[in-house]
């Protein structure tokens, strides 16, 4: 690989790679194209962006937001906005392909997780998920509280 597209790759990820993104990275190694694919599109689609670097190249990367991080074997790397949704993606990539596909780790606010991480950040709710349940609660009272007038209604023309 050449110097300038090393340097440029280096550049797009130190813009990429900032605290407001959560960063996951997973061993690769034994992966069919089509189900890197797979796992890119469901990433594309939850906003984030998947992409295979050198371990090299995202380390300056990182280094240059103020991260330490270390990285082994194959890596691919996935960032976005939405941890969540991007957690829950990946663990169900990782158990839909358990020998080729592994987690090995996040960087979330500038802090080196492991994968134990990941596996817990996705059994969160999503922030849709979590409007949803908001959206009931605050539906529930007002919806006993009709029932109830409509009882006393009910009761009052009875008499």
């Amino acid at each position: 690989m050449k110097k300038e597209l090393k340097q440029q790759i280096v550049e797009e990820l130190s813009k990429e790679f900032t605290n407001e993104v959560s960063i996951f990275y997973a061993d690769f190694k034994g992966q069919r194209v089509k189900d890197l694919e797979t796992l890119r599109k469901a990433v594309r689609e939850a906003g984030g962006k998947a992409k295979v670097v050198k371990n090299t190249l995202a380390r300056i990367a990182l280094k240059n937001n103020g991260i330490e991080a270390d990285f082994e074997e194959n890596n691919i790397f996935i960032w976005g906005e939405d941890q969540i949704t991007l957690a829950k993606i990946i663990t169900k990539h990782a158990k839909d392909f358990k020998d080729s596909f592994k987690i090995k780790g996040a960087v979330v606010e500038g802090e080196v997780k492991d994968a134990a991480y990941v596996e817990e950040v996705s059994k969160l709710p999503t922030k849709d998920e979590l409007l949803g349940m908001v959206a009931f609660m605050m539906k529930s009272p007002v919806a006993k509280f009709a029932w109830g007038l409509q009882k006393l209604i009910e009761k009052k023309e009875q008499e």
